[in-house]
């Protein structure tokens, strides 16, 4: 026995799985190219609407109307822009109808003749063998097996291979009921054509597959034997074929298919016509590329030693011209995708990403493009976000109208503040057959959910997550350079103000009728100028709020550490428990509420650190020794060493304990922050490196009244040494960090009017090493 297939089954592979007419036509061009043809022609005819075809045949069954009435409604039904002549073998034909039955014959007839959809190429083509044995074979493995013998060591292959399913060619099912192919390989001296019905396949069927009997035979003998190519032309269609919608088509899909960004691509390869009369794809203005605010390029490419890294051109336009050029190792990948292993980013294979950067705000009207609106049109018609290419040919719907497969729009309104989305963005990924583990799927509508995709879009993310971050502070920076001094703007104020007295007094002798209104103004003055000398009050409110904003937000990040020990200790344990057999459950209780408490007392270590940082006692400085204190910091995080493999040391020069009068709970968080940064990113980096041995070491230098903390993680670039201790900025995943760890560190320090920073040896391109200068009178 095997499976039997019902010939209904086609509709499911074909009509009913392609989500689109754009996208089926599209289906039939790749074929084109992958049969080599350096041209593809498509050739639309529309004489009467598939909307009056179907009117005329109900008007015809329902026999109300007489028959010469239904032609000449049919007549005038005909559209302004046909053919000449293409629909006077229709009108001729039903002139002469005998009868209804008759009528309604020539009808469907005349419509399935005169109204098609054309695709052609001068490719390879095909001879009776291969349609018989290629073309007629669902799913056949001719183009995957040429494409499994690529090897990614290899120079790229001579050509491109688009398709690798076999299931393309029903595409043509979504268009009309009737397909006919003509075509012909060089050398052969006789054309092999091929005609299929799809309606003997609709769902009113319940024949099989193999009943249905479908033929290719020989056709008529060629002018030429070096003639080759194949012309598919697909007729009854099944919906109105316009100008307008075909334009909107072309415009909204169509155009978006062959890579815009290799601008004259679509109009090289692409030959396209529309009742006889040439149609061009829109493509991306030049003048567009040069009034970007932003443009960003990103290549995923792998070292020599077969590590993945990421590599991050920025370049910003916008009131200024600032460019930054960020490299993201392995490891940092390792983060950014949230990986377990080094497998899936070394099997993902290289891409690049390009997107243009638009504040709709800022468009103006340029000579050659239009008005201001014409220009935000413009940037509208081909934003969207980023659209993903396989060797140059797109795969749907990713940078679409109505798709946001990176978040975009979710992330820009669900947070306030800078905001990035689809509608600013014109963009594009693209990669090639290399990329074989970024499947599509059967719909075209987009990649198949794997690892490989999730990892893909996690590194798309951080692409954008960076711009958003790398523009934004730009902007802040701008911003800051705006902003006058209080001291001047108080100066300003009140010269403007004695200036306006004046003119004031003046014009009262001028006008006295205008007593009034001038008073007015000149108590508006006044009280502009009281309100800035309350600035300096302002400020000083601000910065008490700034730091509690601080104290608050380091709690929170504590309380959230803990929080997570707690539900990773329970959770151990109730794993433990499930796992124990009932009849032996009694016997192991001890040991497992034994281990659950000694992961409790080490719980109970890392919660008394929280007792410092109390509200109460977050100001009041003591007198206490700083190797002590070190070593209860470390000895809460003495569990989650052991777990990790992570050796945790502590050294000292000074023979005397070092005794300091601070704020105690505020170096517990400095150094809870620090440890916490090296504990994940020694995690990361052995996935990258799985035989590394981690380790932290403190030294404690009293001579230089400084604690330094270094680890043999992946390390900071020294580029990076400032930016890191920004708000915000972070090189951990959605989840994993939130940007204020280090800021907060800072924050602290500089309450004591210490000092951190991240420090390592001149000329090394990566540091290990943070510095906490303890010298400083405090606050």
């Amino acid at each position: 026995m095997a499976f039997k297939i019902t010939a209904r089954t086609l509709l499911e592979l074909g009509a009913e799985l392609i989500g689109s007419d754009a996208v089926a036509l599209y289906e039939l061009a790749k074929n084109s190219v992958d049969a080599r043809s350096p041209v593809v022609r498509i050739r639309v005819q529309s004489v009467l609407p598939y909307s009056r075809f179907r009117h005329a045949i109900d008007l015809v069954d329902q026999g109300e109307m007489p028959l010469a009435e239904i032609r000449q409604n049919i007549e005038q039904w005909i559209l302004p822009d046909a053919p000449a002549g293409a629909a006077r073998p229709l009108l001729a034909a039903l002139t002469g109808a005998m009868d209804a039955s008759d009528f309604r014959r020539l009808l469907v007839e005349g419509y399935r003749d005169i109204n098609f959809v054309e695709v052609s190429d001068d490719g390879e083509g095909m001879s009776l063998h291969d349609l018989e044995e290629i073309f007629l074979t669902i799913g056949t493995r001719s183009r995957r097996k040429e494409k499994s013998a690529w090897s990614d060591q290899d120079d790229d292959p001579s050509r491109t291979l688009l398709g690798d399913k076999g299931v393309g060619r029903l595409s043509v099912m979504r268009l009309g009921e009737h397909l006919s192919v003509r075509t012909t390989k060089a050398g052969e001296s006789r054309w092999n054509d091929l005609a299929i019905d799809w309606t003997r396949f609709s769902h009113d069927s319940d024949a099989l597959l193999e009943e249905i009997a479908v033929v290719p035979e020989q056709g008529p003998r060629k002018e030429n034997p070096d003639i080759h190519g194949t012309t598919i032309r697909v007729s009854w269609l099944k919906g109105d074929w316009t100008r307008a919608k075909f334009g909107e088509m072309l415009n909204a899909e169509f155009s978006r298919m062959v890579d815009p960004f290799d601008r004259r691509r679509g109009n090289r390869l692409f030959r396209i016509t529309y009742n006889d009369q040439q149609v061009t794809l829109p493509q991306i203005p030049q003048r567009l590329f040069d009034l970007a605010h932003a443009k960003v390029s990103a290549r995923f490419e792998y070292l020599d030693n077969r590590q993945a890294q990421l590599v991050l051109d920025m370049e910003y336009r916008l009131n200024t011209h600032k460019k930054l050029v960020v490299t993201l190792p392995e490891v940092r990948l390792v983060s950014v995708t949230q990986s377990r292993s080094t497998r899936v980013l070394r099997r993902l294979g290289p891409f690049k990403v390009e997107f243009l950067w638009f504040n709709r705000l800022f468009l103006t009207a340029v000579e050659g493009l239009g008005t201001k609106s014409d220009v935000q049109a413009m940037v509208r018609q081909w934003a969207g976000g980023l659209m993903v290419f396989r060797d140059g040919f797109r795969i749907n719907p990713y940078g679409g109208g109505d798709d946001d497969w990176l978040q975009l729009d979710k992330r820009a309104f669900g947070r306030r503040g800078y905001k990035l989305n689809r509608q600013q963005v014109i963009g594009r990924v693209n990669f090639t057959w290399r990329n074989r583990r970024l499947v599509e799927q059967t719909n075209r509508e987009g990649l198949v959910d794997n690892e490989y995709k999730e990892a893909l879009v996690s590194i798309l993310q951080k692409v954008l997550e960076d711009f958003k971050t790398f523009s934004q502070n730009i902007e802040d920076e701008l911003k800051q350079e705006d902003l006058t001094s209080v001291d001047v703007l108080k100066a300003r104020v009140s010269k403007s103000k004695t200036e306006i007295q004046r003119r004031i007094r003046e014009i009262a002798v001028d006008a006295p009728e205008q007593a009034g209104p001038l008073k007015e103004v000149e108590r508006l003055v006044t009280a502009l100028a009281s309100q800035i000398d309350d600035v300096d009050t302002i400020i000083d409110d601000y910065k008490d709020e700034r730091r509690k904003f601080v104290h608050l937000a380091g709690l929170g990040l504590m309380v959230e550490l803990i929080l997570h020990e707690l539900g990773r200790s329970s959770s151990s344990t109730l794993n433990t428990l499930e796992g124990v057999d009932k009849s032996q459950l009694a016997g192991k209780l001890p040991a497992v509420f034994e281990t659950l408490e000694s992961q409790l007392r080490t719980l109970q270590k890392r919660i008394e650190t929280l007792d410092p940082l109390s509200t109460s006692r977050r100001q009041t400085k003591e007198t206490f020794t700083v190797e002590d204190l070190v070593q209860q910091v470390v000895d809460a995080r003495d569990a989650q060493a052991k777990r990790h493999n992570v050796a945790v040391t502590i050294s000292s020069a000074s023979k005397q304990p070092w005794r300091i009068k601070a704020v105690r709970g505020m170096l517990i968080q400095i150094l809870e922050n620090l440890l916490s940064n090296s504990f994940y990113w020694l995690k990361q980096q052995a996935v990258v490196e799985p035989d590394l041995r981690p380790r932290i070491h403190i030294e404690i230098d009293q001579a230089a009244n400084s604690i330094q903390i270094s680890d043999n993680g992946p390390g900071i670039e020294v580029a990076e040494a400032e930016e890191i201790f920004k708000p915000f900025v972070t090189a951990k995943p959605p989840g994993e960090g939130n940007g204020l760890g280090l800021y907060i560190a800072r924050e602290l320090a500089e309450y004591h009017d210490w000092t951190l920073q991240l420090v390592g040896p001149a000329g090394e391109k990566v540091w290990r090493r943070f510095s906490l200068g303890l010298i400083g009178k405090g606050k």
